[in-house]
């Protein structure tokens, strides 16, 4: 198992007083960006701000470090939509694969199989 994906956490430095609050993405090799986010403008149980921990789902993005997501040589999704959480997902833009609430075990599958897909697929 992976290390727990709520460890790799970190919070973007945010102006005093802004209550918006961002972590940063994970990379993953040289294939993708995850981002998983959770507070009270992302949806994720709670809406609130608290910590990484605290949470029981996230709202998560996954894109590919180079090109679009959905299709042409940076295209993976076609592959990764045959994965049990892919149903979950939605594309927010070519470039960009979203889903709200997905429960920490959901998110740390995703991030495993992100990982696994990263060591045992060649880059384009």
């Amino acid at each position: 198992m992976a290390q727990d994906f709520r460890t790799l956490l970190t919070e973007l430095e945010r102006p005093e007083g802004d209550d918006e609050r961002w972590f940063g993405d994970i990379r993953i090799g040289d294939w993708f960006y995850l981002s998983v986010q959770a507070g009270p403008d992302q949806e994720s149980i709670p809406r609130t701000t608290v910590g990484p921990m605290d949470y029981s789902a996230f709202e998560v993005s996954l894109q590919t470090v180079h090109g679009v997501i959905s299709y042409g040589k940076w295209g993976v999704w076609e592959q990764l939509s045959t994965m049990p959480w892919a149903n979950r997902f939605h594309k927010e833009t070519p470039m960009l694969m979203v889903a709200g609430e997905l429960p920490v075990a959901e998110v740390q599958r995703v991030y495993e199989d992100l990982l696994e897909f990263a060591r045992t697929h060649p880059l384009p």
